[in-house]
């Protein structure tokens, strides 16, 4: 029996034991041996004599403030110690101490640990440490002791490269300055900046890597006490020379397409140094956003409507290349200037219907009219009038067609055509619309009997008000970057980004040209403008001061005392340059009929064929439109069915219809059939009023 007993006694201990090692596992106890010691964010300090810094080993500190660190130890396995047995001690305590918590002294303690007094650290080698031991592990904390530093001044290499291309690199030095005197050795390593880091990077050493497009200040600074005022270095990171546009995966730098269709474009860019610049900030626009194609920022191209358009990129500051003051163009490199690439031309085909709307601001009478009236292109039939609460002088679409501003005595009244109501009134901006931005944002009204001029941002819905006098005329950029004002005097330079200045020279009439590159000027004769940076291109003789471009960007159209002017152009980039661009032209001239005053209104078929001449002031009845021929510099006029005053007109998008206002006994629209060979001038809309003001919406 006993036998048989002891084994399975052994057994059921055995068990027990087994049971009681399963349900209770051993835990092992945290590795405390410290292994190494970790310091941040500071890897040294840098003190005027007499200032005080601090490291700190609690749990949970937090570095920040002034001249303050952290100091961790960590085990084999690379894991923070909680609560370290942490000790601090100076190498040289004749000129730094430092106490059991870790507060450092430039200089001596008092025996409260309160007051530190400045000693002579003349002969001393800096830097001087602090020893941070814990168990076996000693760090070496780098101290620096110096005066007070009155300056840092950045220099950039002894031959420095005229700009620094996309991801390379250049190196900056820098000297620290007490009464003058060079103390650099003493105040150890430098903390660097750039103020730009979309243009360039700068490490711990001040290497700086180029980014993007731009000059950046670099700026070096010692301590968290120390004045370090001075002189900056300069980086320029090489901008665009040019700007290569094309369709996506082609080399084509044309489209013809059905409206309603897309194409993608793409920009190569090129720096000044022959290398590429990849994910520049560019923008894409379009001379004629809704009658042809409208380009977004990522080069997708909708055609909207039918007719023809001119798209281009541009590197346009403070968005690309920016610079500031003294830093722009630096070098001749073009920094801080807009760059703009080749044209690409957009053909769009197919027909467009909208709404032409008709107002003015008399009846025959003399009485004054505040109706506003629709024509649907379509039927050529006008539609209900809508009563506007003041007597309007003007009336200009936004390019989309989404938004009409109407110019009134009662002030800036804002118009939608889908409801056909005036949703707003600024009853503050009194005077004649201008000009309306391409993005729809910006409006520019001039009241030249207060001698003011108003930009209406629809986005903020406020304005600025800006205090000149005499302003007849206006043009926005294509990529809404600036916008020109004319007084006959003076002309204005506006840029939602720097505001107002005015250039020096005078002008009556202004036009951008499709490329945005180059504005052409009217007066006592026409002038040309590099809109990088507003210097003189050649113009040509003859005095005009009503302005147009045909949407493929080859001629610009003119119509003053002098009759037609129509400027064949040419634009080129220089070899080494983005800025400015190299313009040639070939004038012709060509007379009005006889009939014609003082003109005042031109339109341009979005086909490029003719320009119309659709508004005069003096002169005698019209007995027609005047127009001229692009393709072979011809004019003519196209017979009305019943004559008088031509007040104002405008194009359908697809060049199929002209709308002009005729006054006289019995004021109407009259709709001209541009594709018709026999009576063009087949369809009037009479109207009580005089049709001063004919708008066709963009559509």
């Amino acid at each position: 029996m006993r036998f048989f007993l002891v084994p399975r006694f052994l057994l059921l201990v055995a068990a027990a034991v087994l049971l009681a090692s399963c349900g209770h596992k051993s835990s092992t106890p945290p590795d405390t041996t410290p292994a190494s010691i970790t310091i941040s964010p500071s890897s040294s300090f840098s003190l005027v004599h007499g200032e005080v810094a601090s490291l700190s080993s609690a749990n949970g500190c937090v570095s920040g403030g002034l001249n303050m660190s952290c100091v961790q130890v960590l085990n084999s396995s690379s894991t923070a110690i909680t609560s370290p047995s942490v000790t601090y001690t100076s190498s040289n305590p004749s000129v730094l101490t430092v106490t059991s918590g870790g507060v450092i002294c430039a200089g001596v303690f008092d025996a409260n640990n309160v007051v530190c007094q400045a000693r002579d650290t003349s002969g001393v080698t800096m830097p001087v440490n602090i020893n941070i031991t814990s168990g076996s592990v000693t760090k070496a904390f780098p101290i620096y002791i110096h005066n007070h530093v009155d300056r840092v001044e950045v220099d950039s290499p002894v031959n420095p490269p005229v700009c620094v291309s996309q991801h390379q690199t250049e190196q900056f030095s820098a000297k620290a300055f007490s009464s003058n005197q060079d103390i650099t050795p003493q105040v150890g390593p430098f903390t660097w900046a750039v103020g730009n880091s979309t243009v360039a990077t700068v490490d711990t050493n001040g290497v700086v890597t180029s980014r993007l497009p731009g000059a950046t200040p670099v700026v070096a600074s010692v301590g968290a006490l120390s004045t370090t005022s001075g002189t900056p270095g300069v980086f320029v990171a090489c901008p665009p020379k040019s700007i290569s546009l094309h369709l996506s995966g082609a080399t084509d730098t044309s489209f013809n397409v059905a409206s309603g269709t897309s194409e993608t474009l793409a920009a190569d860019v090129t720096d000044v140094l022959g290398q590429p610049i990849a994910n520049a900030a560019i923008t894409f626009s379009s001379f004629v956003p809704t009658a042809a194609a409208t380009a977004s920022g990522a080069a997708a191209v909708t055609t909207p409507g039918a007719g023809v358009t001119t798209l281009i990129a541009s590197c346009t500051p403070p968005g690309c290349n920016p610079a500031a003051g003294p830093n722009v163009n630096f070098n001749g490199t073009g920094v801080g200037l807009p760059i703009y690439s080749n044209p690409v031309i957009g053909t769009v085909t197919g027909t467009t219907a909208t709404t032409v709307y008709v107002t003015g601001s008399d009846n025959p009478d003399g009485s004054a009219n505040k109706s506003l009236v629709p024509i649907d292109s379509g039927t050529n039939t006008a539609g209900t009038a809508v009563t506007l609460s003041g007597v309007p002088n003007s009336m200009v679409f936004s390019p989309d067609g989404s938004t009409a501003y109407i110019g009134s005595d009662a002030g800036l009244l804002i118009f939608d055509p889908g409801t056909s109501t005036v949703t707003a009134t600024a009853s503050g901006l009194t005077g004649k619309v201008l000009k309306v931005s391409n993005d729809g944002n910006k409006v520019v009204i001039s009241d030249t009997s207060a001698g003011k001029v108003f930009v209406f941002d629809k986005t903020a819905n406020n304005s600025q008000e800006f205090d000149i006098p005499n302003v007849t005329a206006a043009d926005f950029a294509a990529n809404n970057s600036k916008a020109y004002f004319t007084s006959g005097t003076n002309v204005y330079e506006y840029s939602p980004n720097t505001g107002l200045k005015t250039l020096t020279f005078a002008a009556d009439g202004v036009v951008f040209t499709p490329q945005t590159s180059l504005a052409f000027f009217g007066g006592s004769s026409i002038l040309g403008l590099a809109v990088c940076n507003d210097s003189s291109l050649p113009g040509a003789a003859g005095a005009e001061n009503t302005l147009g471009a045909t949407p493929d960007g080859t001629h610009m159209i003119a119509a003053g005392s002098a009759g037609w002017l129509d400027l064949a152009y040419t634009i080129t980039a220089l070899p080494n340059s983005g800025c400015p661009v190299s313009e040639s032209n070939t004038p012709k001239t060509a007379a009005f009929p006889a009939f014609v005053g003082t003109p005042t209104q031109i339109a341009i078929a979005s086909d490029d064929s003719n320009a119309f001449l659709t508004g005069y002031s003096g002169g005698t009845d019209a007995t027609g439109v005047p127009f001229y021929h692009l393709a072979d510099g011809t004019t003519g006029t196209i017979a009305l069915s019943a004559s008088g005053p031509l007040f104002s007109g405008g194009l359908t998008q697809d060049a199929h219809s002209l709308y002009v206002g005729v006054g006289g006994s019995a004021p109407a629209v009259h709709r001209i059939d541009l594709t018709a060979s026999g009576t063009p001038d087949a369809n009037q809309i009479s109207v009580t009023f005089n049709p001063r003001i004919v708008v066709v919406r963009p559509k």
